[in-house]
């Protein structure tokens, strides 16, 4: 039996896309909602009229009455305004089905669950939104359509609307730009990422090329290219960087310490790359090993090093309160941290510029191997719960640097982690 498909209610399929804010930052038009984006524009070419909302306001239910479907993306810490959405339909627009999908949906199911939505689309939005918004999804409560590496290349790029676009700006080393995915996917093992492990699709240059011109008619001077995989083959690179070498435009995108070579690295520069951004997680091989980031200390120097011989620049990426973490295991960060920032690079613009870092604490979200084990029970696991995660937020970087902070280890509690992230970034981040 149906829920709420369009031939019971008898109205024409009329979606609005959410794109939920970020209260919890000090600004949440940085990044544009690439996955709304995607949707809205897939959803336009298959004739299924849609909007996107970035501003939803829940005292104003009636502008939304024309609607059929109200579809929200959601990470995990913009629940509350999503549970929030929800009610509000519920109570004013009975009519109007709801549906989540995002990464909250995908790695907190059974907590979505228990809500009243209609619908909750498990990983790739497209085919699911498509089935659902024509009627076809019947009483199925729970769509995952996954789409394949090939089925993405023939979607339509996401939707930059220009002015829809230029509500939102990355800036890097004074330029102004915009994101672009190259692939989707990682195939990495860290255990404290949710993405771990998920499959690799990439998107062929051609298609990234077609973005990009995009972003430079939209008025931007650079891009950000936003996934994981980027760098992860010399091929990639070379296929990748053939392609953006053509538009001459500035970027900046995400390394890998196992991987970054010399010819990597020139290859990049040579393309526009004048920036890399990359999760060197913390400066003990310890903690290193026991994440299983298959990387080594000496690996994220020399990653350093190569590429600020090039003139490109590091911002280097730090957790803190990982398992195992203590006193030892902070002073080889903060040596890090230090060897890290006393380089000097000259930059595109012929200024003398140096490294960049930031530094979060780890939250444990559901879907990482981490909190698995936590759940588990496994006792040899130097982590534990300071407070139930799930009723936070789950922001593990917030306004002004602020982090939720609900674990702690045999050799650090959670005040000392505070007091040393604090201390950390106004030492080193002033220089």
């Amino acid at each position: 039996m149906n829920r709420y498909p369009v031939a019971q209610l008898g109205r024409t399929p009329n979606a609005l896309l959410v794109a939920l804010r970020d209260p919890f930052l000090d600004s949440d038009r940085i990044m544009p909602p690439m996955g709304i984006m995607a949707l809205h524009a897939y959803l336009m070419s298959r004739n299924i009229p849609s909007k996107i909302e970035n501003n939803f306001d829940l005292n104003a239910m009636e502008h939304y009455r024309s609607y059929s479907h109200i579809c929200i993306s959601c990470m995990t810490p913009q629940k509350s305004e999503a549970y929030a959405i929800l009610q509000a339909v519920k109570r004013n627009l009975p009519k109007t089905a709801v549906v989540i999908g995002g990464p909250h949906a995908s790695f907190y199911l059974e907590e979505c669950k228990t809500q009243p939505f209609d619908y909750i689309v498990v990983g790739d939005g497209e085919l699911a939104l498509e089935e659902i918004l024509s009627g076809r999804a019947g009483g199925q409560k729970v769509l995952e359509y996954n789409i394949t590496e090939q089925q993405m290349n023939t979607f339509p790029p996401p939707f930059r609307g220009k002015e829809f676009l230029n509500q939102y700006a990355f800036h890097f080393q004074g330029i102004r730009a915009s994101t672009i995915l190259t692939a989707k996917g990682c195939p990495m093992s860290c255990t404290f990422c949710e993405d771990a492990r998920t499959r690799v699709r990439m998107y062929s240059p051609d298609y990234v090329g077609v973005q990009i011109k995009e972003i430079k008619e939209a008025g931007y001077q650079g891009i950000m290219f936003f996934d994981d995989v980027m760098t992860l083959s010399k091929k990639r690179v070379r296929d990748l960087t053939q392609e953006i070498a053509k538009h001459e435009i500035f970027f900046r995108c995400f390394g890998h310490a196992r991987t970054m070579t010399g010819e990597i690295a020139d290859m990049l520069k040579k393309a526009g790359c004048i920036e890399t951004g990359v999760g060197m997680e913390t400066g003990s091989q310890r903690i290193l090993d026991a994440v299983q980031k298959k990387t080594t200390v000496e690996q994220n120097r020399q990653y350093v090093l190569t590429c600020n011989a090039r003139g490109i620049r590091v911002k280097a990426f730090f957790i803190l309160g990982l398992p195992g973490e203590n006193a030892e295991s902070i002073a080889e960060t903060e040596r890090f941290l230090h060897f890290l920032m006393e380089q000097k690079i000259t930059a595109y613009n012929g200024k003398i510029i140096h490294n960049d870092f930031d530094m979060t604490i780890f939250f444990p979200y559901s879907g990482t191997e981490i909190r698995r084990r936590m759940d588990a029970g496994d006792t040899d696991i130097d982590l534990m719960l300071t407070q139930n995660p799930d009723l936070k937020k789950g922001f593990y970087k917030g306004a002004q640097g602020s982090s939720e902070i609900v674990v702690q280890t045999r050799g650090m509690s959670a005040d000392a982690l505070t007091e040393t992230q604090k201390r950390l970034l106004s030492t080193y981040k002033a220089r």
